[in-house]
């Protein structure tokens, strides 16, 4: 499935640094900037609501943007970009920043691609565990053919099969940049009981050996000669 377009209204921004992007942050925009293409750096803001409403939940990375820039020249105020690096909050997840690379609609790019499983595994039927080894595969296409996701068959495999690189079978005009011997996934063996840490019994009155006894969470440790 290839990615749509979307359209994203952002304005300039006048001020830059930590104290100006906390302003932005409070009032719910998005600080950003749009670079790439030997043109000059151009700090922008985004409404958080229309950013997390206009772009799909998955695939930020290979989703091409038009961006409406409000406050830019008339030959500046389109934009046509990619998201290059998404930051966010490490303990609300919020987005806090954002950056997009400027592209050419008849020039070919690069960008990230989720992997996906796709089909019923035999080897899964019986127990076996799916690994994914590699979540993501680079492709490079034109823009218009960037699809959202590439797929990975697993219809095919067994207990101890792996998927490689070799086995997808991308979009007409899409290439994998990795090497074909990659591994995707895994149908792992199931875990048996007996290969789980065995739990150690110490029979009453059994003497625990030297270097064993447990350590007291908490207790200062002191050196002699040091304070």
């Amino acid at each position: 499935m290839r990615v749509e377009q979307v359209e994203l209204s952002v304005s300039m921004r006048s001020e830059v640094g930590k104290t100006a992007a906390r302003r932005l942050r409070a009032a719910g925009k998005i600080p950003g900037v749009i670079y790439g293409r030997g043109e000059e750096n151009v700090p922008i803001a985004v409404d958080g609501a229309l950013f997390a409403t206009s772009l799909p939940v998955s695939g930020w990375r290979s989703t091409v943007i038009q961006l409406h820039i409000e406050g830019a020249g008339e030959e500046d105020s389109l934009s046509t970009v990619m998201i290059k690096e998404v930051q966010r909050d490490l303990v609300e997840r919020r987005v806090v920043s954002v950056d997009f690379h400027r592209i050419s609609l008849q020039e070919a790019v690069r960008a990230q691609i989720p992997v996906i499983a796709v089909g019923e595994s035999p080897g899964v039927k019986i127990g076996g565990i799916l690994e994914h080894i590699t979540h993501e595969v680079t492709v490079e296409c034109m823009p218009a053919d960037m699809p959202d996701r590439i797929d990975a068959d697993i219809s095919g495999t067994n207990i101890g099969s792996t998927v490689r690189v070799r086995d997808l079978t991308p979009p007409d005009g899409v290439r994998v940049i990795a090497s074909e011997d990659d591994v995707l996934l895994v149908v792992a063996p199931p875990v048996r009981v007996e290969e789980l840490e065995p739990v150690v019994e110490v029979e009453e009155g059994a003497v625990v050996e030297e270097g064993l006894e447990p350590e007291v969470v908490g207790e200062e440790e002191t050196e002699e000669g040091t304070s």
